[in-house]
């Protein structure tokens, strides 16, 4: 999802992550990102492999990798001496990850595999021992650690941000991995494997929390959001994103919408069925100081946070739908966790009226067009974001959602971010992939459909979910892209539930 912050991801738009935005940057950051972003988009991974002790590589676009064969419910290879991996090595592993998901429900009909898959590469993005090129042949002595320094792309040969190191390595060191791996914690969804994606956005860590508790992996869920809380900021919000070990990668700003998503996120693992008492034991404070954070941020003269970048990640000069929704989207589930027992330090009673009165605020902001700046119509992703299956109506955005998808067509059948998005003719897979979630829990069986089954077919070689699809077809940006993944998988349970407004 998104441009700003990060260019190509969304993520738009390889242009921001590479640009710091700071309020005196922010004149000048805007015009440099479009620039940047204009690069031709290639495929920079086309899935990923997990080798010796562990560790997690990243398939080259082009490598012989991108038809590989799985052990089923896994990325480990079904053939595993050219990753370095015994045999009974391999098969150890493979125990392991699926033991991970044994409890997972998956739809069994016509979204089976897609979910499987997105599955597959959402857990083994979480928590990973993460390396930036193919695996060598293991050697008696391992090369020492180098500390960080620019590397080139594995994906396509290009200069890349230097690796995150991580704070300490762990005490015991599973045999035969890498010591040049970057080790997240547990609970730490890395966006995708390459390149400017090694990090964790609050955001995708939300949406996969999200989805890894609505295909009953409730535990690995509050993994991710436990992760998560461990880095919120003593005033409640989030950085944009974060390494391995925790910090911000660069001065970029925070984006308000991280903190609505760590509580909305709560709230669906509240509804999904993990009891009040272990979300307040293992994330009370955190969502306390969350849930404080966004009273004390629309507590102003117009009820509605203030401007940074969103989903899109590039500098803003108005405030977002992309930003304010999940403001408005955090109060909610404020009040259905107090309400449920969870000691966020404010009354059920005193969240709602806050979220009532942010809702009115950004009906009048917003309404009618509903477009992705205040008072403009310039339809955007963030429209699902005021409707089911995040919350009830606002006013007229059922009218505005109707027409959304066709507004953001791209030439190859998915969608932009936007209808305002550039005409580049690259589809973004998150963004499409929300939509439809959002159609089919509003009852457009047809776009829905539509829209999962394009992301289908337009998987890469080794079935991973990449970032774009280009006007041509062809697949490009990293692959695969946590968002997308979780986003499939909330998409595919409504559709299997059918989860209706």
């Amino acid at each position: 999802m998104r441009p700003l912050a990060r260019p190509g991801r969304r993520r738009v738009l390889a242009l921001a992550a590479a640009v710091p935005l700071t309020a005196a940057a922010a004149l000048w950051a805007g015009p440099r990102l479009e620039g940047l972003a204009r690069r031709h988009p290639t495929l920079r991974s086309s899935g990923l492999v997990v080798g010796r002790g562990g560790a997690l590589y990243p398939l080259p676009p082009g490598n012989p990798g991108d038809t590989i064969s799985y052990v089923p419910g896994t990325r480990l290879p079904e053939d595993p001496e050219p990753w370095g991996l015994t045999t009974s090595e391999r098969d150890t592993l493979a125990r392991q990850a699926l033991a991970r998901r044994q409890t997972a429900r998956l739809p069994a009909g016509r979204w089976k595999d897609l979910a499987d898959g997105a599955l597959a590469d959402l857990l083994t993005l979480t928590g990973p021992a993460l390396m930036t090129g193919p695996p060598t042949r293991p050697t008696a002595s391992p090369p020492q650690s180098p500390g960080p320094t620019a590397s080139a792309d594995p994906a396509t040969g290009e200069a890349s941000e230097p690796a995150s190191q991580p704070a300490s390595q762990p005490a015991s060191q599973p045999e035969g991995r890498p010591l040049d791996a970057e080790v997240f914690p547990p609970g730490a969804v890395v966006a995708a494997p390459v390149g400017n994606w090694r990090y964790v956005w609050p955001r995708d860590a939300a949406f996969a929390a999200a989805a890894l508790s609505a295909v009953n992996l409730p535990g690995e869920a509050l993994g991710v959001l436990t992760n998560l809380a461990s880095w919120q900021r003593a005033d409640g919000g989030f950085e944009a994103r974060y390494t391995s070990y925790g910090q911000a990668p660069d001065n970029r700003p925070a984006q308000t919408d991280g903190v609505g998503w760590f509580l909305w996120a709560a709230a669906r693992l509240l509804a999904d069925g993990l009891p009040a008492p272990d979300l307040n034991g293992s994330l009370g404070t955190h969502l306390a100081r969350a849930a404080s954070r966004l009273v004390t941020i629309t507590d102003t003269p117009s009820h509605l946070p203030a401007v940074t970048p969103d989903y899109w990640e590039i500098a803003e000069r108005v405030l977002t739908l992309g930003t304010a929704a999940p403001v408005l989207l955090g109060l909610e589930a404020a009040t259905a966790l107090a309400g449920a027992g969870v000691d966020l330090g404010a009354s059920p009673q005193d969240l709602a009226d806050r979220a009532a009165v942010v809702r009115r605020a950004m009906e009048l902001s917003f309404a009618p067009a509903w477009g992705r700046h205040v008072r403009g119509d310039d339809v955007d992703a963030a429209i699902t974001l005021v409707l089911p299956p995040f919350t009830q109506p606002l006013a007229g955005a059922r009218e505005v959602r109707r027409t959304a998808a066709a507004r953001m067509r791209r030439p190859a059948g998915g969608l932009a971010p936007g209808s305002g998005w550039r005409d580049d003719g690259v589809s973004w897979t998150p963004e499409t992939a929300l939509m439809a979630w959002s159609a089919l829990t509003l009852g457009m069986e047809d776009e829905g459909t539509r829209l999962l089954s394009w992301i289908e077919t337009y998987r890469t070689g080794a079935g991973a979910l990449p970032e774009k699809v280009l006007a041509d077809g062809a697949p490009a940006g990293p692959a695969p892209l946590a968002w997308t993944c979780a986003l499939i998988l909330l998409a595919t349970a409504a559709g299997s539930a059918g989860e209706g407004a």
